[in-house]
Protein backbone atom coordinates (compact mmCIF):
# COMPACT_ATOMS: atom_id res chain seq x y z
CA UNK A 1 0.00 0.00 0.00
CA UNK A 2 1.54 3.26 -1.16
CA UNK A 3 0.88 6.64 0.43
CA UNK A 4 0.49 9.63 -1.90
CA UNK A 5 0.48 13.33 -1.08
CA UNK A 6 -2.40 15.19 -2.72
CA UNK A 7 -1.87 18.90 -1.99
CA UNK A 8 -4.93 19.92 -4.04
CA UNK A 9 -7.10 17.81 -1.68
CA UNK A 10 -5.15 18.76 1.49
CA UNK A 11 -4.50 15.14 2.32
CA UNK A 12 -2.33 12.10 2.09
CA UNK A 13 -4.07 9.01 0.74
CA UNK A 14 -3.46 5.27 0.70
CA UNK A 15 -5.60 2.79 -1.22
CA UNK A 16 -6.72 -0.30 0.69
CA UNK A 17 -8.84 -3.29 -0.34
CA UNK A 18 -11.75 -1.69 1.56
CA UNK A 19 -11.37 1.85 0.16
CA UNK A 20 -9.22 4.90 0.67
CA UNK A 21 -7.40 5.61 3.92
CA UNK A 22 -6.31 9.20 4.44
CA UNK A 23 -4.71 11.84 6.65
CA UNK A 24 -6.02 15.38 6.32
CA UNK A 25 -3.71 18.37 6.53
CA UNK A 26 -3.97 22.09 7.05
CA UNK A 27 -1.31 24.75 7.13
CA UNK A 28 -0.56 26.97 10.11
CA UNK A 29 1.86 29.38 8.51
CA UNK A 30 4.76 27.21 7.35
CA UNK A 31 3.80 24.27 9.56
CA UNK A 32 1.85 21.33 8.16
CA UNK A 33 -0.72 20.26 10.76
CA UNK A 34 -2.08 16.68 10.70
CA UNK A 35 -5.46 16.83 12.49
CA UNK A 36 -7.18 13.64 11.32
CA UNK A 37 -6.42 10.12 10.11
CA UNK A 38 -8.99 7.63 8.91
CA UNK A 39 -8.96 4.09 7.57
CA UNK A 40 -12.00 2.20 6.28
CA UNK A 41 -13.84 0.39 9.09
CA UNK A 42 -13.07 -3.01 7.56
CA UNK A 43 -9.31 -2.24 7.79
CA UNK A 44 -9.24 -1.20 11.45
CA UNK A 45 -7.12 -3.47 13.59
CA UNK A 46 -5.18 -4.80 10.59
CA UNK A 47 -2.15 -2.51 10.85
CA UNK A 48 -3.33 -0.35 7.94
CA UNK A 49 -3.43 2.75 10.16
CA UNK A 50 0.21 2.31 11.17
CA UNK A 51 1.21 1.73 7.53
CA UNK A 52 -0.64 4.92 6.62
CA UNK A 53 1.02 6.90 9.41
CA UNK A 54 4.50 5.57 8.62
CA UNK A 55 4.02 6.37 4.94
CA UNK A 56 2.83 9.90 5.71
CA UNK A 57 5.71 10.49 8.12
CA UNK A 58 8.24 9.24 5.56
CA UNK A 59 6.85 11.59 2.90
CA UNK A 60 6.95 14.51 5.33
CA UNK A 61 10.54 13.65 6.21
CA UNK A 62 11.43 13.61 2.48
CA UNK A 63 9.57 16.91 1.91
CA UNK A 64 11.71 18.59 4.58
CA UNK A 65 8.82 20.61 6.01
CA UNK A 66 7.93 21.36 9.61
CA UNK A 67 4.91 19.30 10.60
CA UNK A 68 2.86 18.72 13.73
CA UNK A 69 0.47 15.80 14.27
CA UNK A 70 -2.55 16.74 16.39
CA UNK A 71 -4.57 13.57 15.70
CA UNK A 72 -4.30 11.33 18.82
CA UNK A 73 -3.65 8.23 16.70
CA UNK A 74 -0.87 9.89 14.71
CA UNK A 75 0.71 11.21 17.92
CA UNK A 76 0.64 7.70 19.41
CA UNK A 77 2.35 6.23 16.33
CA UNK A 78 4.92 9.06 16.28
CA UNK A 79 5.76 8.53 19.94
CA UNK A 80 6.29 4.80 19.36
CA UNK A 81 9.43 5.24 17.24
CA UNK A 82 12.52 7.38 17.92
CA UNK A 83 12.76 8.36 14.24
CA UNK A 84 9.31 9.96 14.34
CA UNK A 85 9.85 11.43 17.80
CA UNK A 86 12.83 13.28 16.39
CA UNK A 87 10.94 14.36 13.26
CA UNK A 88 8.14 15.94 15.30
CA UNK A 89 10.12 17.00 18.38
CA UNK A 90 8.16 14.71 20.70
Amino acid sequence: MTVTYEPDRNRFTMPTPAGEAFVTIRWDGDVMVLPHAEVPAAMRGTGAGKKLADGVFTLIEDMDVDARPTCPFLIRVAKSEPRWQKLFGL
